[in-house]
């Protein structure tokens, strides 16, 4: 054997295994926390004779399937606020329909339906606290519901048991080998903007891609995960609240920057199908002056806020010279076309728009970093009551449907039940409960389904095994700790990899319950059995309900997010109360697109249509609202016949969001030439601040007129020729 060789396989190995250790190594932590805090849960309710130490370890499991300590005591908080909730609920149930199993039955799946249908219209942790509203009153009541003057003492001992897992979770996670989320929340916000500025030079180079939604997509839904760090992080440094002004602020101008990079790349590529080339070549240089002051990257090593502050006073400057810039690119093209010098009036009034939103959200940036961190001005209560909230304006029909498919799924299982006078049926009840409202959350509810169903037999296998051929040969409360150990940590560290997350959630949280730790210990086979077969047919038939109750709502769903979205342009154009129409509208149009960028795979959207349709719809409802605003301030400077002009423009626009028909685009594309040639007669010689307004107007019309000639925005398309087009470049 050459000794040579067999040092420098040994060497090899000792680098692969010191690899693997430091790849996984935050993961067996995790892994080791979740087991520690599992074990003590089930130690103090044993200790405390509580009835269901199981109930406590799978709070623990579910609480910490996160790995930062903020957004573990974030998910303990509502978990323990919507327990209460879902236990009042329970107590309410049995106490008015005890002795009347169909009634309820039936308020009982409405309910579920209702709270799902919340989990779904909220995000972030608000909406696991509706979640938990629905399966805990599910969880309260069933067992109480043949004893009804017991159901007190099950609410008691129900919420003491999750109030001691979240505890316990929440202590282990925030003092053992804590991973703070504070410092990731500031990590990823510093790449999303790193991403920000390299999509910036994609999509503006001289490379332009034909359809930068992708990248927007992208770029959205790290936004979406930065607002979800966020959430948790004021859990754990609750002086994140004081500077949540800057941060709301930054994921404003996020949104803003997008919209207005798109609409400058718009603009760029409107100019490259009909400018000649000198146009082209001043419209690139412009550009290009811009791209020249933006960095690639946030770069390591240097502090993202001072990085973030110098673009900001590079933009300050460029914005100076823009004005300079447009004029001497104007000056060199006089004897051009007015239509070829209309491109570089045009570039020169995106370029400042976008210039001003990307300072913006460079100076939010600064302050986000940067904020007075001085002595925390508010009482805890004020903090718990005042945390933000989430609202997902515009998935109303995606959350109907999955309160629809939990109602039935609970509905079916309670009809087999009191039907068939099944005696342990409530467990089958129960899990249906839990199933169905846990997949709401899931980005693809049908494959969670069955991967819950897999993990919740292969818990009940477990359990079986533990329960009846190992637990008889303990004596002692440290062999059972070490015993029920080890499956947790498995599912644990199932739970670390997103395509096994949801397996080994199920795996975990049926174990604990199959296996049924209880004071005392009880050996009964045959209700084992019956408890396990329950709680596999309640995942089944949930499983059931969300592959075959629409599931392919895709179309629909993007038609009704497409319809909210129309309202809300419609709305600018005929809404009388101007003063804070654009505030509302921009907030609307903001959630609307995060939405979007964060609809789950379950839901089957065309999310690039959608995208596409949602920034078109935000520069026409944008455009809408100033021309409004600015025909009230420069009213005697517009021509005599405008008023009805601009009546008839936005009536034709309004018309057009309502019923993206051929004939009502004909007609939205001449009412706006009617009124961009109107505003030509206005006198804009003198220098004053209303010729800059009547400037401004026709640059709005024009960006219009472009948005309704460009035929390749889905808007205008139907849906099956978008569905076309897209299989077909798939296919290519």
């Amino acid at each position: 054997m050459n000794p040579d060789a067999a040092l420098a396989t040994h060497v090899r190995w000792r680098d692969e295994l010191r690899q693997y250790w430091r790849d996984d190594y935050p993961r067996f932590r995790h892994v080791a926390k979740v087991a520690l805090a599992a074990t003590l849960a089930m130690g103090l309710c044993m200790l405390l004779e509580l009835r269901g130490p199981g109930t406590a370890m799978v709070s623990c499991i579910v609480v910490m399937m996160f790995q930062q300590s903020g957004m573990v005591i974030a998910r303990g908080f509502y978990r323990g606020l919507g327990m209460v909730g879902g236990s009042v609920a329970g107590l309410v149930l049995v106490s008015l329909f005890s002795q009347a199993s169909w009634a309820f039955l039936i308020v009982l799946a409405a309910w579920i339906g209702l709270c799902v249908f919340g989990s779904s219209y909220f995000r972030n942790f608000q909406s696991y606290g509706f979640l938990l509203t629905g399966y805990a009153t599910a969880i309260t009541s069933l067992p109480a519901l043949s004893n009804p003057y017991g159901v007190f003492d099950n609410l008691v001992y129900t919420i003491s048991e999750v109030v001691i897992g979240v505890a316990c979770a929440s202590l282990v996670s925030a003092l053992i080998l804590p991973r703070q989320v504070v410092p990731q929340l500031y990590s990823a916000s510093n790449s999303n903007l790193g991403q920000l500025f390299a999509a910036i030079h994609a999509l503006l180079g001289t490379a332009l891609p034909k359809d930068g939604f992708g990248t927007t997509l992208d770029l959205l839904r790290e936004r979406a995960n930065v607002q979800s760090l966020r959430a948790g992080a004021v859990f754990e440094d609750p002086s994140i609240r004081l500077i949540n002004h800057a941060l709301s602020k930054l994921d404003t101008g996020f949104v803003d920057t997008l919209a207005s990079v798109h609409t400058l790349h718009q603009v760029i590529a409107q100019a490259r199908a009909e400018a000649d080339t000198s146009t082209m070549r001043a419209v690139t240089e412009l550009v290009d002056a811009l791209l020249a002051v933006l960095p690639h990257d946030i770069v390591p090593g240097t502090a993202a806020e001072w990085q973030a502050g110098q673009v900001a006073d590079a933009l300050v400057g460029f914005e100076r010279s823009l004005s300079g810039r447009v004029e001497a690119a104007l000056k060199l093209l006089e004897h051009t076309p007015e239509a070829q010098r209309a491109f570089i009036d045009m570039t020169g009034a995106a370029l400042l728009g976008f210039t001003g939103n990307l300072r913006d959200l460079c100076r939010s940036f600064v302050d986000s970093r940067r904020a007075d961190r001085r002595p925390w001005p508010q009482s805890v209560l004020h903090l718990l009551t005042h945390i933000d909230s989430t609202r997902a304006t515009s998935n109303r029909a995606a959350a109907v449907i999955n309160g629809l498919r939990a109602a039935t799924a609970v509905l079916s299982v309670g009809a087999m039940w009191l039907a068939s006078g099944w005696v342990g049926g409530s467990s089958a009840l129960v899990s249906v409960a839990i199933v169905a409202a846990l997949f709401t959350l899931a980005p693809d509810p049908v494959v969670a389904s069955w991967q819950m169903f897999c993990g919740c037999v292969a818990g009940g296998i477990v359990g079986f095994g533990m329960a009846f051929f190992v637990f008889p040969l303990f004596d002692s409360f440290a062999l059972l700790a070490a015993c029920m150990a080890f499956p947790i940590a498995v599912s644990s560290y199932l739970n670390t990899f997103p395509k096994t997350a949801t397996l080994g959630l199920g795996f975990g949280v049926f174990f604990c319950y199959t296996v049924n730790i209880a004071n005392p210990v009880t050996y009964h086979p045959a209700e084992f059995l019956d408890s396990a077969f329950g709680l596999s047919l309640g995942i089944a038939a949930a499983a059931v309900a969300f592959s075959t109750i629409v599931p392919l709502a895709g179309d629909w769903i993007s038609r009704q997010y497409l319809k909210q979205m129309h309202t809300l342009v419609t709305r600018s154009a005929r809404d009388e109360d101007l003063d804070d129409l654009a505030q509302r509208f921009d907030a609307g149009m903001r959630g609307f697109i995060m939405r979007i960028a964060s609809a789950p795979a379950g839901e089957r959207v065309d999310q690039t249509r959608l995208m596409a349709s949602a920034f078109a719809a935000l520069e026409a409802g944008r455009a809408m609202i100033a021309i409004r605003h600015d025909t009230a301030r420069a009213s005697a400077h517009l021509p005599d016949g405008w008023p009805p002009l601009q009546r008839e423009w936005l009536d034709a626009m309004a018309s057009l969001f309502a019923a993206a028909a051929p004939e009502a685009r004909t007609r939205a594309l001449h009412a706006t030439q009617q009124a961009r040639y109107a505003l030509l007669l206005a006198d804009t010689s003198a220098v004053s601040a209303e010729a800059a307004i009547v400037q401004r107007m026709r640059r709005l019309m024009h960006f219009s007129e472009l948005m309704l000639k460009d035929d390749n925005l889905p808007l205008w398309k139907p849906q099956n020729a978008v569905q076309t087009t897209a299989i077909n470049g798939a296919h290519a």
